[in-house]
């Protein structure tokens, strides 16, 4: 009995890291398509209803994002991506001899791998609200899209989270 459970529990592992790295990828492909156009729409409204230092902060704010963020996600994807790859190739490769897929499982490290990248774009957002003063209030209403897409990453990793704990 205990080999079933383990082969099991190895079926569960699978099944969750398939599912994560795809959810993964679908929530950086919408974000990336997503903030493109959120970006657009914040410059018209900071056109609308900013003038002098706080548009000039929205102007450098949303290049910081477009030169920083943009270009991380893409990478963060790529990244994700290649694991994927090499998830359902090792999977495909190993299916013959169960107890080596749980090895490599642990060798990927994929919510770690997962999350790290997912962290490293949390930063990057971080580092663009450092250029917001905290008490403006218009400033803040303007980029909330933004505050949203960190809020959607820090769900994502403890999301990922909870089916380490759940293991």
């Amino acid at each position: 009995m205990k080999g079933k459970t383990q082969k099991l529990q190895t079926l569960k592992k699978l099944l969750v890291y398939d599912r994560i790295l795809r959810f993964t990828i679908d929530l950086l492909t919408g974000i990336r398509e997503e903030i493109k156009a959120d970006i657009e729409e914040t410059k018209v409204i900071a056109d609308s209803v900013l003038e002098g230092e706080e548009k000039k902060t929205v102007e450098d704010f949303l290049l910081k994002i477009e030169e920083l963020f943009l270009l991380k996600t893409d990478e963060v994807l790529d990244h994700i991506y290649d694991e994927y790859e090499v998830f359902n190739f090792d999977i495909t490769f190993l299916s013959a001899i169960p107890e080596e897929i749980e090895r490599e499982l642990e060798r990927l490290a994929l919510l770690d791998t997962i999350n790290t990248q997912l962290e490293l774009l949390i930063d990057i957002l971080n580092e663009a609200f450092c250029l917001v003063p905290v008490e403006n209030e218009r400033l803040n209403v303007v980029l909330t899209p933004f505050k949203i897409y960190k809020e959607l990453l820090t769900h994502a990793i403890d999301f990922n989270n909870k089916f380490r704990e759940n293991k």
